[in-house]
């Protein structure tokens, strides 16, 4: 269960869950974790519900939410993986992943076609703006149409 494992989040986005504000934050080892942001008080060890395993051998680089056609969504570029897109509508209803994941477990996910992005954001409501790995070693900035 990536919410009692030691690992670091890597990155984090809030997000509102049911009226309540929230962090969604995706760990070094890829599990994407909710927390109530009102649990969160000075000196308090709190414990998040996990809602997704992305897959091992991976790790997280950046995460936004976007909304298109009135829903809303996530990105999140991954090391090994890519970039990733989950449907926002599945967050308050998933279960909590509790046991040891082989592969993926959790909410679903759509794999994008983005190749070598290392950081995402909102460009404006049509287009995210990346940095992606470029020829020779270079880094590219670009701009996506958001899917």
């Amino acid at each position: 269960m990536a919410s009692l494992r030691p690992a670091p989040v890597r990155t984090f986005v809030p997000y509102n869950v049911g009226g309540e504000s929230h962090l969604l934050a995706a760990y070094t080892c890829t599990p994407l974790v909710r927390f109530a942001l009102s649990d969160l008080k000075p000196g308090a060890k709190i414990i998040g519900k996990t809602i997704a395993e992305f897959g091992n051998g991976n790790r997280p680089l950046d995460i936004i939410v976007y909304q298109k056609d009135g829903k809303d969504y996530l990105l999140m570029a991954n090391s090994s993986r890519g970039v990733i897109k989950v449907a926002a509508e599945q967050i308050s209803g998933a279960a909590s992943i509790t046991a040891k994941v082989a592969d993926t477990e959790g909410v679903k996910f759509e794999k994008l076609d983005w190749a070598g992005i290392t950081q995402l954001d909102r460009l404006d409501a049509k287009f995210a703006v990346v940095v992606r790995s470029g020829a020779n070693k270079s880094l590219d900035l670009d701009t996506l149409a958001l899917p």
